[in-house]
């Protein structure tokens, strides 16, 4: 009888275990890229122009329970940049504008995470660093799980000049720019 007391017992022990191993695991997610996107969206003289980027990283430690435990870090390489116009990608190039030459990358870190009461989605406050400046910004989301996936939808709006970005006028070009952000994680 403790023969098989002790191998239900231990029984119990393994998929309690593993359960909770699972459920850890479950809160660092990892980034599908290809059914993923980071897109931002510019005016110039009045008309929206579009553009992505093509490579880009998360790291993810969330569980919408338990949003201010949470984390996340998003990484994009600035020459993956691409818009809706050839011209455009040649500017945003230069050291005006992105200058990849001697900033690379682009980050966000989160500071903080919180739901936001009015709508059930979440805020996440952090900085935000674009051609080797960080300012604060805060990014709105929605983060949806479904069995072993999620879906983390999020937007937030930067002004350019505020980063150094592009020429020190906005009669051409605004100074607004929204970043739409679609990751879908495992």
């Amino acid at each position: 009888m403790d023969r098989i007391l002790s191998r239900t017992t231990l029984s119990a022990i393994t998929i309690l275990f593993a359960s909770l191993c699972h459920n850890l695991q479950a809160k660092d997610w990892q980034v599908n890229n290809e059914n993923s996107s980071i897109r931002y969206i510019y005016s110039l003289e009045g008309a929206a122009f579009r553009g992505r980027f093509r490579e880009f990283s998360a790291e993810i430690n969330f569980d919408p329970k338990k949003p201010e435990e949470g984390k996340i870090l998003g990484i994009v390489n600035i020459v993956s940049s691409k818009s809706s116009s050839a011209e455009h990608d040649e500017y945003l190039m230069e050291e005006d504008w992105f200058d990849p030459n001697n900033h690379p990358e682009s980050q966000f870190i989160s500071e903080k995470i919180i739901r936001n009461d009015n709508d059930g989605n979440f805020i996440a406050y952090g900085n935000l660093t674009l051609a080797g400046i960080s300012q604060p910004i805060e990014m709105e989301f929605d983060f949806n799980v479904e069995e072993s996936k999620a879906n983390f939808s999020g937007s937030f709006e930067i002004k350019r000049l505020l980063f150094g970005v592009g020429w020190d006028t906005t009669n051409w070009i605004a100074d607004e720019v929204d970043v739409q952000i679609k990751l879908e994680l495992n």
